[in-house]
C-alpha cells in the first residue's frame, strides 16, 4: 500500500526533474498533464474488466507503451494526449486538457534533445509507482498529494500561479462558512486551479455523503489554469463536473436556455482590482448583472461581486475573498456598496491576516452574502476581526486550525465578542455612510475622540499626496515661465 508520505516524496522527486530544467510555469503545465496520463492509464488498467468503465485509454496512450519510447518523446506524448480526448469525446471533463498543450515545445530555451532526456527521466521515475486506488492506503490520496505539491511550489506560484490558487486553510474556512448540504449546486466563476470545488466535495464527504451529492461548476479565463483545474478534479477522482473556458464577465459560459445558471452556493477568490474588466459592455449586459451600478474601469471588484449575486438562487449563499478597498472605496463603488447593503444581502464581513494568499501580501476580507437570512439576522451585518490570528512564517502567513474554528464559531453564534466580533444594524452603517471598515465597528477605542479609521486615513493621505504633486508641477511651470531656474 502507498502512504501519503511515500507518494508525496515520489511525485515531488519527479517534479524536481522538470523544475531543474524548466520555468515554474512550464514545469507545472508539463508535469501535471503527464501525471494525469499516468493516472488515467493506471485506472483504466484497474477498471478494464468492469462493465461500467468511466473512460477508454487507447494503446498509444497507455503507460506500458509510453515507458518504452526513447526518442521523440514530446511528439509521442502529444499523440497520446490527443488520442485520450478523441476516444473520450463524450467525456467533457477531459476535453481541452491535452490538445491545448505542446509537449514537443515545452520551452524555447531548451533543445529538443534535452527535452527528450528530461521527459525520459520523468517517465522512468513515474513508472516506479502505481497510481491505482487499490494501491492507496487512504481515499483521495492522489488529490491530497496534488495539493501538497502545489503548496511546495508556493514560492514560484507567487509569480506564476499565485493568483489562481488559494491556500488550503483559507479555502476550508470559506467552504465551512457556506454550510454545504447534499444535493446543492456549487460554482466558482473564477475558479483558477479548482481548489474551492475540490474542498467543497471534501466537506460534503466529511458529512457522510457521497461525492455525487454535489453539482460542481466553474469557469476560468486562462487556458492553462482551466486545464489544471480539470486535472485537479480528475486527480481527486472526480469525473462529474462542469468547468468552462472564457471571460466570466465578458463571456459567461454557464448559460441555460439563454439565461445565467443559478446556484445554491458560490465560492470564489476573484482577481483583485483588475483594470479594463469590461466596463464598456456593462451598460448593455443582456443578463442584467449590474443592477446595483457599473463599477469604475480601473477596478473590477464589484463587477465580480455583482456577477456572483446575479447567479445566486433566492435561497443561496456566497463567500468571496476581496481586497479591503471594497469595504470603503468611494465614488461609483460607494454607491454600489450602499445599494447592496441596503438590499440586506451581506451577512458577514470577516477580516483576515495579511500575507495569507499566494502572490500578494495585502490584507484581505471575506464577504458572506445571503439571499435567505434567518429572521434574527435580517438588517444586520456581523463583523469579525481575525486579522491578528495566524501563524507567522518567513515568506507566508498561515491560518491555523484554531483560527478557522474561532471564525466559524463566531459566525455561527452571530453575536458580539469583545475585541473580535460585533453585530451592527443597517441604521448604524447608514450613519457611517455604508463604510464596512472592520476596525470602525470591532476595535472601538475607549475614548471616542481618539477613534481612528486607519484605512480611510491612508486613502486621504494618498489623495493629499497626489494633490501636492500636482500643485508642485503647476507652481514649477509658472516659475520656469518667469525665468526662474529650478534645481533638479
Amino acid at each position: 500500500m502507498i502512504t501519503f508520505k511515500k507518494l508525496e516524496d515520489r511525485l515531488w522527486s519527479a517534479a524536481v526533474i522538470l523544475q531543474n530544467v524548466f520555468s515554474p510555469s512550464d514545469c507545472i503545465n508539463c508535469f501535471f498533464r503527464i501525471l494525469l496520463i499516468k493516472r488515467l492509464s493506471d485506472l483504466y488498467e484497474e477498471e478494464v474488466y468492469k462493465s461500467d468503465k468511466r473512460f477508454f485509454i487507447p494503446a498509444i496512450s497507455q503507460w506500458n507503451y509510453l515507458q518504452q519510447i526513447t526518442a521523440n518523446i514530446g511528439k509521442i506524448l502529444n499523440e497520446a494526449g490527443t488520442a485520450i480526448e478523441k476516444y473520450n469525446i463524450n467525456l467533457k471533463e477531459i476535453q481541452g486538457i491535452f490538445i491545448s498543450y505542446d509537449f514537443e515545445n515545452i520551452s524555447s530555451k531548451v533543445s529538443l534533445r534535452e527535452q527528450d532526456k528530461v521527459l525520459s527521466e520523468l517517465i522512468l521515475n513515474l513508472s516506479c509507482i502505481k497510481l491505482q486506488n487499490s494501491y492507496f492506503a487512504e481515499i483521495d490520496l492522489l488529490g491530497r498529494v496534488f495539493e501538497s505539491l502545489i503548496a511546495k511550489l508556493e514560492d514560484n506560484l507567487g509569480k506564476e500561479y499565485g493568483g489562481f490558487y488559494t491556500p488550503q486553510k483559507v479555502t476550508q474556512l470559506l467552504v465551512r462558512l457556506l454550510e454545504l448540504q447534499p444535493g446543492m449546486s456549487i460554482c466558482d466563476p473564477f475558479c483558477g486551479l479548482g481548489g474551492m470545488l475540490t474542498e467543497s466535495l471534501k466537506q460534503i464527504k466529511h458529512l457522510g455523503s457521497k461525492q455525487n451529492d454535489l453539482l460542481l461548476y466553474g469557469q476560468d479565463i486562462n487556458q492553462n489554469t482551466f486545464s489544471l483545474a480539470k486535472i485537479n478534479l480528475l486527480l481527486h477522482d472526480i469525473f462529474d463536473f462542469d468547468i468552462r473556458l472564457g471571460n466570466t464577465i465578458r463571456e459567461p459560459q454557464l448559460i441555460e436556455n439563454g439565461n445565467l445558471m443559478l446556484f445554491d452556493r458560490l465560492i470564489s477568490n476573484p482577481p483583485f482590482s483588475i483594470r479594463n474588466w469590461g466596463d464598456e459592455l456593462a451598460k448593455f449586459d443582456v443578463y442584467g448583472r449590474f443592477r446595483y451600478g457599473i463599477p469604475p474601469k480601473g477596478s473590477g471588484d464589484f463587477a465580480f461581486i455583482q456577477h456572483i449575486l446575479a447567479t445566486l438562487k433566492n435561497t443561496g449563499k456566497a463567500g468571496v475573498i476581496v481586497p479591503l478597498g471594497v469595504l470603503f472605496r468611494g465614488g461609483a463603488e460607494s454607491e454600489i456598496r450602499t445599494r447592496i447593503i441596503g438590499s440586506d444581502l451581506i451577512e458577514a464581513v470577516i477580516g483576515l491576516a495579511p500575507n495569507l494568499l499566494y502572490g500578494t501580501g495585502i490584507t484581505t476580507a471575506i464577504l458572506i452574502f445571503n439571499r435567505d437570512k434567518k429572521k434574527d439576522r435580517r438588517n444586520k451585518i456581523l463583523f469579525i476581526n481575525a486579522s491578528n490570528e495566524y501563524q507567522k512564517s518567513r515568506n507566508q502567513n498561515y491560518l491555523r486550525q484554531e483560527d478557522v474554528t474561532h471564525i466559524i464559531t463566531a459566525y455561527q453564534a452571530f453575536q458580539d465578542e469583545e475585541g473580535y466580533a460585533k453585530v451592527v444594524a443597517l441604521e448604524e452603517l447608514a450613519a457611517n455612510e455604508y463604510i464596512l471598515n472592520i476596525n470602525r465597528y470591532v476595535l472601538t477605542p475607549k475614548d471616542e475622540k481618539d477613534k481612528i479609521d486607519i484605512e480611510a486615513e491612508i486613502i486621504k493621505l494618498r489623495e493629499l499626496e497626489v494633490q501636492r504633486t500636482e500643485a508642485e508641477k503647476s507652481m514649477n511651470k509658472y516659475l520656469r515661465e518667469l525665468g526662474i531656474k529650478l534645481s533638479d
